[in-house]
């Protein structure tokens, strides 16, 4: 691959100080948070329905009440934080709205006030942290404790009361009056059944799964307060997340509210997953959904093993890669300039380096204060599973001298998990005519995908012209010695060795001369010059891979400023872009975000992305193919937008 270096591109990153930016803002309005109210409201016209008029069974019409309850309290906690709109009136309308079905006995001041004694306190002793009822007290009393939480909120405001606000006080203790009085009226009335089934069974039940899940799960067992440190003084609960995270209203993610309280609790997941590194770094409080507690290590292989966030905000897809540091388990030499660097996979990632002969990695290091990254191909057999792969000094290479001159066994790199497509999908009861042209390290894919072929395929043969300047110099060659024979036949050309194989350097002519009549599939890799020379005077299929371009960069006839949205992570970033100037990765990278990508060259496909909206022009192109390119797919080291909005998606 390439050895260009991106220009600009500052060190490896900066710790982060403080309190991370969770990069989520309160909205003009919280649409999610405002649909919520609107269902729950029909649930409970509904449930009230099925009370009073319709007949309907307490085993539907509690579990219906019981709910409206827990997802009113969403709305109402969501307005004592200021996270359903920036317009206060607005946010306080929906506390005011929505308290009536949580405690409709007090008022949305109240609720605001005790609830931020909470957040100020937490885990401090009841008196202080008024949610620190439900885990106080020996076990058995638990469940009467989260059944009585709000019992215990009004006696922790009446003792408050005289500080308080006049008309706040004033206020709850009218409401209080109004409330208990009506009630007494309507149960002495004849309508006590209606009251007890409508609400106050119900409630309760609600108020049990609310205490539990908002105040119980995410403190009980923490000592450490919020003042000695926020990051272990509640937790986020993992495992079951496709399941659990809608159900309980985002909640497992109850760490991510106490340290940024205004993030609406949609975007509780995004925030977490934008800053995990700078959370983990500070040993936040982590759990499975079960109760086994994690510590950052252990999330971090947990995450490996059992990640069902989706792409939605959580960890990378699956389509794309990703990085992990991987130990150096041997450097062997090939040649007086090159090494072969094998890598150890541990088993909690083996799934994620599995690979497909052709296919390359992504390494990663800080090579004098700059973060450098090259792609190098797997050099083994799938049926090795090894990781290995093959660096060719370069002179003035920075990756590739550092590779052969300071790399040792044991040393950690950072390793990106296999991508590339310059593969066929083999069938074992096929009857093939290969064909691979390489000139020096472009043999380095061809060897998985030679000897990958051979094994799979026990009928099909392969032609491999190996362009080098000397015996020395050729990558492979006892390899190949030994892999040649009835269906595998090596023809080196070297081009300053006259008496040794063929004299010269590769060339169309000379592939046309030594390849079989008839061909399946021709391999390319190698200088560009090379591939494009080859590839014009043949047919068929034909799979190409250049490991060296050179920069170019097209008149695109416009310069328009776009506005560019790009999808990361289940993260939207949007920037200003000028069509005339950098690449969207340039750009990408320019604004914080971390792109993946590797040759910045338009020949390893690392950074490709799809187009959502939009379009966008390509100087050069050496990895996608034309399918890919009519599905939306572009590389954005080589993209830039020509309109004036354009969204793409790293994870698509």
């Amino acid at each position: 691959m390439s050895e260009t270096v991106l220009p600009g591109i500052t060190p490896a990153r900066t710790p982060v100080l403080g309190l991370p930016d969770p990069g989520e803002k309160v909205p003009a309005l919280a649409l999610p948070t405002t649909a919520l109210y609107v269902g729950t409201l029909a649930l409970f016209v509904a449930e009230a329905y099925g009370v009073l008029a319709g007949g309907w069974s307490h085993w539907l019409t509690v579990p219906m009440g019981a709910a409206v309850t827990f997802l009113m309290f969403s709305v109402l906690h969501e307005a004592t934080h200021h996270a359903i709109s920036t317009n206060t009136r607005l946010n306080n309308a929906f506390g005011h709205l929505s308290v009536p079905f949580v405690t409709g006995y007090t008022s949305f001041p109240v609720v605001k006030f005790i609830h931020i004694e909470h957040h100020r306190n937490t885990n401090e002793p009841m008196s202080v942290d008024p949610d620190n009822w439900t885990s106080a007290g020996p076990t058995w009393q638990h469940p009467l404790r989260w059944a009585t939480i709000d019992l215990w909120y009004l006696v922790f405001y009446l003792r408050r009361i005289k500080d308080r606000p006049r008309p706040e006080a004033a206020a709850a203790v009218a409401i209080l009056a109004a409330v208990v009085s009506g009630a007494a009226v309507l149960m002495t009335s004849g309508y006590a059944a209606e009251v007890v089934w409508l609400y106050l069974v119900p409630q309760r039940i609600g108020l049990v799964v609310l205490a539990w899940w908002f105040d119980y799960l995410p403190h009980h067992g923490l000592t450490t307060t919020q003042r000695e440190n926020k990051y272990q003084a509640t937790r986020i609960r993992v495992g079951g997340e496709s399941w659990m995270t809608p159900l309980f209203v985002y909640q497992n993610y109850h760490l991510v509210h106490h340290l940024h309280p205004s993030v609406p609790f949609y975007r509780y997941v995004r925030a977490w997953r934008r800053n995990e590194q700078a959370y983990l770094d500070r040993n936040a409080a982590i759990s499975t959904w079960f109760g086994r507690s994690l510590s950052p290590s252990e999330y971090r292989t947990w995450r490996r093993l059992t990640d069902d966030l989706g792409p939605t905000p959580g960890r990378a897809s699956a389509q794309r890669p990703v990085f992990h540091p991987l130990r150096v388990r041997s450097i062997d030499p090939l040649t007086h300039d090159s090494k072969l660097v094998t890598f150890d996979v541990p088993s909690d990632l083996a799934h994620e380096y599995r690979y497909v002969q052709g296919q390359h990695i992504t390494l990663r290091a800080v090579i004098d204060g700059h973060d450098v990254r090259r792609s190098y191909s797997i050099v083994a057999p799938v049926s090795a599973r090894t990781l290995s792969v093959a660096v060719k000094e370069v002179p003035g290479g920075v990756f590739s001298t550092y590779v052969n001159h300071e790399l040792r066994a044991d040393d950690i790199l950072d390793v990106m998990s296999p991508t590339g497509r310059f593969h066929l999908a083999l069938d074992p009861e096929a009857n093939r005519t290969y064909v691979a042209v390489a000139a020096g390290s472009g043999i380095t894919p061809l060897m998985s995908i030679i000897s990958t072929t051979l094994e799979t395929e026990p009928n099909s043969t392969f032609t491999l012209i190996y362009g080098n300047r000397t015996p020395e110099t050729t990558m492979f060659g006892a390899e190949l010695a030994g892999l040649a024979g009835e269906r595998l036949t090596v023809h080196h050309v070297l081009s300053r060795r006259p008496d040794a194989g063929l004299t010269g350097r590769v060339t169309a002519e000379l592939v046309s001369e030594l390849a079989p009549a008839d061909v399946d599939a021709w391999f390319l890799c190698g200088p560009q010059a090379l591939v494009d020379s080859v590839k014009d005077t043949i047919d068929g299929c034909v799979l190409t891979e250049v490991f060296h371009t050179e920069p170019s960069q097209v008149d695109i006839g416009i310069d328009i400023e776009s506005q560019v949205m790009v999808s990361l992570d289940g993260v939207e970033s949007t920037f200003s872009l000028r069509s005339a100037g950098d690449t969207i990765l340039d750009a990408a990278i320019q604004q914080g975000l971390e792109p993946p990508y590797s040759c910045a060259g338009g020949a390893c496909g690392t950074c490709r992305a799809k187009v959502l909206l939009g379009r966008a022009v390509m100087d050069q192109n050496h990895a996608l193919d034309e399918d890919e390119i009519e599905r939306g797919y572009i590389l954005t080291c080589q993209a830039h937008p020509v309109s004036e909005e354009l969204r793409i998606d790293y994870d698509g």
